[in-house]
């Protein structure tokens, strides 16, 4: 798990699916890659999930991994 920090603005999917933005800058807490998120799809790998304002949300790496950085490793 990992820390990681928005460098621009974010495109998520919130656990309902629900489209949400998330700030350039924001802390993206619990950043895990591939399924690792309690409801999230076993079989794909390429997803990424986080925590960001007391919610769990989900995109394809491609869309967000080149455009944070890691603040923090566990």
């Amino acid at each position: 798990m990992q820390t990681r920090q928005a460098q621009a603005d974010l495109t998520a999917y919130a656990m309902e699916l629900k489209k949400r933005i998330i700030p350039a800058n924001a802390i993206l807490h619990d950043f895990q890659l591939g399924p690792g998120h309690e409801g999230l799809a076993q079989h794909n790998p390429d997803v990424v999930s986080f925590h960001y304002d007391g919610d769990v949300h989900v995109n394809v790496a491609h869309e967000i991994v080149g455009r944070t950085v890691a603040v923090k490793a566990a």
